[in-house]
């Protein structure tokens, strides 16, 4: 560490302010964002703080760290810091993203942030043009993995568009029983599509479609594995808080799982059977030999009539996300689960299989791309959690950065 590094606390260098109560901002339109005590929570017509800053949760099991970069609010669950000193407010919320806040609590009953305990943690500061530096490293790495994920975000926006307009509109039928040709479709692709529609116990449908049920289009993959027999062997573990964590399964030596799993085939979608209310549909960008998955989740994989890609934007769907959440069991928003039988005896209307393998072969280059950019998202992740202690610390210097790790932000 450089001897221009100052030591000093917490206490010295900012204060932390209380938030003020509001109400109606979950549901108001307005320019402001609204930070609680674990990340935005609404808008606000005004705001508290008038420029960007840093969030930190007061009450609550879990208290967090955001950073806003324009001005925001802050309701009376969470503190803003108050700089006492000119420091770079983005240097102070990658610092802060190194402290154990839920470790401070004030002794109430509901756990809360000590603001005692906060002033009383050490901090070493570097000049402020170094703190600058600093931070604009890591903004950078956090604004190449935000636009990854947007981009993913996009990329099954863009399939689910389709899907929704073939198979659930069907607005090719509707487009050919007008006369027209079929929007934005080839002539190969249009002829898959019939040009009238058949009454069924689902209502109109296209004309040589069936009904039937989510069964005649994935099958539930029941392989139950114990990775503890083989307690040196490697295995991929696929579970809920790996794709919470940016959907990268963990690798895993046997003995370090500790119950059953269920085996995961090279063409399965993986779908959490636990709280349907929020959708966790899972397609692995790739499977080893020895993959796993947790039992919370449902591994299907396709008929002979379907695909993996048209499984993955099926179970993705919104309608099918809202008829799985009528599934459930349970009272509990915490403990909701949907049990296997009732999702495969879904109804569903069952396209041909030309028309699926036609929406597979234009959905097939979204999906690589998606699969890229989430591994590119991860390993961009892994490098900024591996400078982020050592930069804020002084144990590795901006000049001392490889190469590699500077252009992988690029």
């Amino acid at each position: 560490m450089s001897s221009e590094w100052i030591q000093t606390t917490w206490g010295e260098l900012a204060s932390l302010e209380y938030g003020k109560g509001i109400r109606g901002y979950q549901e108001a339109v307005a320019p402001y964002r609204v930070y609680g005590t674990n990340g935005p929570v609404g808008w606000h017509t005004e705001p508290l703080c008038n420029g960007a800053g840093v969030v930190i949760g007061r009450k609550g099991a879990y208290r967090g760290v955001h950073f806003s970069p324009a001005p925001f609010y802050v309701i009376d669950t969470a503190f803003y810091l108050r700089p006492k000193v000119a420091i770079d407010i983005r240097w102070a919320y990658y610092q802060l993203l190194t402290v154990e806040i839920n470790g401070m609590d004030s002794g109430s009953a509901i756990p809360s942030t000590s603001r005692d305990e906060f002033y009383k943690i050490p901090v070493v500061v570097p000049p402020i043009h170094e703190q600058a530096a600093i931070a604009e490293l890591l903004v950078r790495l956090d604004d190449r993995i935000t636009l990854l994920r947007e981009t993913n975000a996009t990329l099954e926006d863009i399939a689910q568009a389709l899907f929704k307009s073939w198979f659930v509109d069907f607005d090719p039928v509707r487009a050919k029983l007008d006369g027209r040709a079929p929007e934005g479709m080839d002539e190969a692709t249009a002829a898959l599509f019939p040009d009238s529609f058949e009454d069924s116990e689902l209502g109109e449908v296209p004309r040589g479609w069936h009904t039937g049920s989510i069964a005649s289009l994935m099958r539930l993959h029941k392989g139950a594995v114990n990775p503890g027999n083989a307690p040196e062997e490697w295995f991929q573990h696929f579970s809920l808080p790996a794709y919470d964590d940016g959907q990268t399964p963990v690798l895993q030596k046997g003995v370090e799982i500790k119950s059953n799993k269920t085996s995961v085939p090279a063409s399965a979608v993986l779908l959490s059977k636990l709280n349907p209310h929020i959708p966790r549909v899972w397609l692995p960008s790739s499977i080893n030999a020895n993959a796993v998955c947790s039992t919370e989740f449902l591994t299907f994989v396709p008929t002979q009539v379907s695909t993996t890609n048209f499984v993955y934007s099926l179970l993705n769907a919104p309608d099918f996300c809202s008829r799985l959440c009528q599934l459930v069991t349970g009272t509990s928003n915490s403990h909701q689960r949907v049990k296997p039988d009732s999702v495969l005896c879904l109804p569903q209307v069952v396209p041909s299989p030309e028309c699926i393998r036609a929406y597979d072969a234009l959905v097939e280059g979204l999906y690589a791309r998606l699969k890229l950019n989430r591994e590119a998202s991860r390993q961009l992740a892994s490098l900024r959690d591996t400078l982020l202690p050592r930069l804020i610390s002084g144990q590795l210097r901006l000049p001392e950065l490889t190469q590699q790790a500077t252009s992988m932000i690029a």
